[in-house]
């Protein structure tokens, strides 16, 4: 078994339906306050639903109030965010006897420092020392690279949530957003 972060968003989702369906996985959503976290718990658990994958959703939302002040902001994604999440999927792998984590990272995430090669392998050198394994298998691919591959999965990409900014309707303005729109319509 593996524990798979599930954010509802490309990445996640389609990792998601590539590991579903062997009864091996797990998913795990956190809210750490981000304005975002209503819509992305919504498409996370319709995601899992549809596959009929578990889900267990942490809601973290006082975490917010642990950043200098100023430092932290609702839109903005919190600081060490993969490291945390990382080791709360890690915390819940040892706990359910699974073999790792698995995070959709992909080759743009390198820009930001949580996404970047070093920090990526300190973190699965941390979890094999707990005997845990760290799989990022997208970490080569592109956003659209990845929207490709799960086209052939059948990801509904339209279940699936990317504004940052929260809202029901995406703001289509965002980072994230144009990201999305970039991957989903090459």
């Amino acid at each position: 078994m593996s524990i798979l972060l599930l954010s509802g968003g490309i990445e996640s989702a389609t990792l998601l339906h590539e590991r579903c369906g062997s009864g091996d996985l797990h998913a795990l959503f956190i809210d750490y306050g981000q304005r975002a976290a209503r819509p992305e718990r919504a498409a996370a658990t319709a995601l899992c639903a549809r596959t009929g994958t578990p889900l267990t959703a942490l809601a973290l939302k006082g975490l917010g109030a642990l950043a200098p002040p100023g430092a932290w902001k609702p839109h903005v994604p919190l600081a060490a965010r993969n490291l945390l999440a990382v080791s709360l999927a890690a915390n819940q792998a040892l706990a359910l006897r699974a073999r790792g984590v698995l995070l959709g990272l992909q080759r743009d995430d390198r820009e930001h420092r949580e996404g970047a090669p070093p920090f990526v392998t300190a973190l699965a050198d941390a979890l094999a020392a707990l005997g845990l394994e760290l799989e990022t298998p997208y970490r080569a691919l592109s956003k659209a690279e990845v929207v490709a591959r799960g086209r052939t999965l059948g990801v509904d990409y339209t279940a699936t949530y990317s504004c940052l900014l929260g809202r029901c309707v995406p703001c289509g303005r965002c980072p994230q957003c144009r990201a999305r729109a970039l991957a989903l319509d090459p």
